[in-house]
């Protein structure tokens, strides 16, 4: 996929949510280094088990985009047992769908902020019981910090843009486990600090640019 292209009212070229967080936030390195060393220490080589086929969580998280998406999925190419696995996932997510009458906005919405001077692709915002929220989900071992700092971010440049249709149904994260495709939800109504950290990391960005020789 194409990097996305974020530019302001002047025409001047922006950084992405991914891109500020990932080149300066340390924290999310230190789970990286630690697991890193487990391999090792297990005798496997870190970047084999990362290029490794995809596991169950992650045909999870791809069923669950192409729902999203309106796409048809195709798992012609994963083991059975690992689509089994994905598919239970998947089967509970629907149910929670119909649980909290969750009908899609919009998808794949791209934003720039003004104000903060940062761009960001929105991959859904949807109606959960009537109200409007941000919605989010990641195949992951934890919810790390950074998922915290993008997920604020989004939330502050979609209400920048759009003043009259507020995020009042707040933000929900589905976390599917990677192993076992099991999944669980967390709900934030705001995410204040994780948006105060990103403030933070969008200033060091731009002094990094200052600091290049």
């Amino acid at each position: 996929m194409a990097a996305k292209i974020y530019k302001n009212s002047k025409g001047e070229r922006l950084s992405g949510v991914t891109t500020i967080i990932s080149g300066n936030l340390g924290w999310n390195k230190q789970q990286l280094m630690y697991w890193a060393w487990s391999e090792g220490i297990e005798g496997r080589n870190y970047r084999e088990t990362s290029e490794k086929a995809a596991d169950a969580g992650t045909i999870a998280h791809y069923l669950i985009e192409c729902d999203i998406k309106g796409k048809a999925p195709d798992t012609s190419q994963y083991p059975q047992d690992l689509i089994d696995k994905a598919e239970t996932c998947y089967i509970n997510y629907l149910q929670w769908k119909k649980t909290v009458d969750f009908s899609l906005h919009k998808s794949e919405v791209s934003l720039v902020s003004e104000q903060y001077q940062y761009g960001a692709t929105l991959d859904c915002l949807a109606k959960v019981k009537g109200k409007l929220c941000l919605f989010d989900w990641k195949s992951s071992n934890g919810v790390y910090a950074d998922y915290l700092i993008q997920i604020a971010a989004y939330k502050e440049v979609w209400e920048e843009n759009n003043p009259p249709d507020p995020l009042d149904g707040g933000i929900y994260l589905l976390r599917i486990d990677k192993e076992n495709a099991a999944w669980t939800f967390h709900y934030w109504q705001s995410l204040p600090k994780a948006f105060e950290a990103f403030k933070h990391l969008l200033a060091l960005h731009e002094i990094k640019k200052e600091l290049k020789p």
